[in-house]
């Protein structure tokens, strides 16, 4: 083997292993972006980013913007919901109100229609 021999060799190793650290580093940037970014499904996002590997780029980019998005919650504490529910019972009260005078305006038109006549 002669110096070139060598010097391929090392060149192929060192290409080799350049690509194996950057499918690593790919396949670990959506989980540690979703982490950083405190996503409650940094784990799973963690997954999808290694299967998009495992499929030569076809899940990698879903993980991407999933780990980008900003999740949803569904937390209501109690505080607001008396609020609302407050807001509500004084929208339906104010509602019956207006339905009750509109009902009584009805009820004098017709009156004074019949009077008429």
């Amino acid at each position: 083997m002669g110096v070139l021999d060598v010097f391929a060799l090392i060149v192929l190793f060192t290409t080799i292993a350049s690509i194996v650290l950057l499918l690593v580093v790919l396949g670990a940037l959506p989980g540690k972006i979703a982490r950083k970014r405190n996503h409650h499904q940094a784990d799973a996002i963690n997954v999808c980013g290694w299967l998009g590997v495992v499929t030569m780029g076809l899940l990698w980019p879903l993980a991407f913007i999933w780990a980008y998005t900003k999740p949803v919650t569904a937390v209501a504490t109690a505080s607001t919901d008396s609020d609302q529910a407050a807001a509500l019972i004084e929208t339906i009260h104010h509602l019956e109100f207006r339905l009750e005078s509109l009902n009584k305006k009805q009820s004098e038109q017709e009156t004074t229609k019949g009077e008429k006549r």
